[in-house]
């Protein structure tokens, strides 16, 4: 039966209760406000007898059901070696997973590498960048045909002070044609990160998939009107993991690296800091390798939830000390 339907059964169902209703008050003509002893206004007085007679009805009709929708929480979760390298055949015996401090005994884990990605690339071309620019545009030329497959989706975003552009695409070449020239200006990374996740490819459809951005910048911002924080919470909040590439001698440690790796290890990415095409080409492949062998770990949480509050995951190997595991440090539950 259609929801109009059973609202219009419901509706007569109450008007004939209520039509028992009206016969059954016993209201003087000489005293029209009296009802049970007490003098009220007419219309308020039947709206109340009214409502407490609906709410009566249907707290005792069994068709009525209220659903409370129990939130589940995905997890994507990379697994390595001490060098790096991907971990295959993992299981949810080699995990020991919490949640806010309490272990969570029952939860499922599956390989990632048959999901769909989402994959945002972000471009820093502010000033502070711009010689590095040619570089990372060859790398990327060069490296997206082999990360993208068909099912996959892409979101280019070009910033500096502000987004210069913002498209998205499902085939690699439209990337490689559409890739910019360096812009000059200061640089709102905060800003950029926090509209890219927020963009509607990335929001959870209900369907598993993979989601990531790879970050082209140097990590210092300039301009942003919003804070690291939020860029980092709404990574977060839309099941983003941040991969960063800043470009420069690695033995050097400069200003917007400690920024790059939060962004990175807060998400449950990685940052990379590199020196010539080469190492640009490499981190690039190593970030491919993680995209395709990820897993993805889901579980229902137990215990009182506050909306909007967060809480903290964390996932530990439970036998082989070689393991080592990554991913975003906990979620918001959902409203």
């Amino acid at each position: 039966m259609s929801g109009f339907l059973k609202f219009a059964r419901a509706n007569a169902e109450h008007e004939g209760h209520l039509g028992k209703l009206r016969g059954s008050l016993s209201i003087r003509k000489a005293q029209p406000g009296r009802v049970d002893g007490q003098y009220v206004n007419r219309p308020f007085g039947l709206l109340l007898s009214v409502l407490i007679f609906v709410a009566s009805s249907y707290a005792a009709d069994p068709g009525y059901v209220v659903h409370k929708r129990v939130a589940e929480v995905r997890l994507t979760l990379v697994a390595t070696d001490t060098a790096g390298r991907p971990w295959p055949g993992l299981s949810a015996s080699n995990l020991a997973l919490s949640d806010e401090g309490q272990a969570i005994g029952e939860f499922q884990l599956r390989s990632a590498n048959d999901l769909p990605l989402r994959i945002g690339i972000m471009l820093d071309l502010s000033d502070s960048t711009s010689q590095s620019w040619p570089a990372v545009r060859s790398a990327l030329t060069e490296s997206m045909t082999d990360l993208v497959r068909p099912g996959d989706e892409i979101l280019m975003t070009s910033f500096s002070s502000k987004i210069q552009m913002q498209v998205s695409m499902a085939r690699p070449q439209e990337l490689v044609e559409s890739l910019p020239a360096s812009s000059g200006g200061l640089t709102a990374l905060y800003d950029a990160l926090y509209r890219t996740s927020e963009h509607p490819m990335f929001s959870d459809g209900g369907e598993p998939r993979r989601s990531a951005i790879i970050i082209f910048s140097d990590g210092e911002d300039t301009f942003s009107y919003r804070g690291l924080s939020d860029a980092v919470a709404s990574a977060v909040r839309n099941g983003v993991a941040v991969y960063t590439i800043s470009t420069h001698k690695p033995n050097v440690w400069r200003r917007g690296d400690g920024v790059l790796r939060h962004l990175a290890s807060s998400t449950g990415g990685r940052d990379f800091v590199v020196k010539d095409h080469a190492a640009l080409q490499a981190a690039l492949q190593a970030i491919h390798d993680e995209l395709r062998s990820s897993y993805l770990l889901y579980y229902s949480p137990v215990g009182a939830q506050s909306p909007g509050g967060f809480r903290r995951v964390e996932v530990l190997p439970a036998q082989n000390a070689n393991l080592r595991l990554r991913t975003r440090m906990g979620y918001y539950p959902a409203p």
